[in-house]
């Protein structure tokens, strides 16, 4: 019996105002404060949008 493991493709998630990284993720859904700029960042990273 073969057991084989999923590939998940992770993006890089970077703050729109100056390009610092915020996070690695394959599926992310939220916002989040870019601590270099404090621009708040809306992400919508979903399995659906492809």
């Amino acid at each position: 019996m073969h057991f084989f493991k999923k590939v998940i493709k992770i993006k890089e998630i970077r703050c729109k105002n100056c390009n610092q990284l915020l996070l690695k993720a394959d599926e992310i859904k939220g916002e989040i404060k870019c601590p270099r700029c404090k621009k708040i960042n809306k992400l919508d990273y979903s399995k659906d949008r492809a």
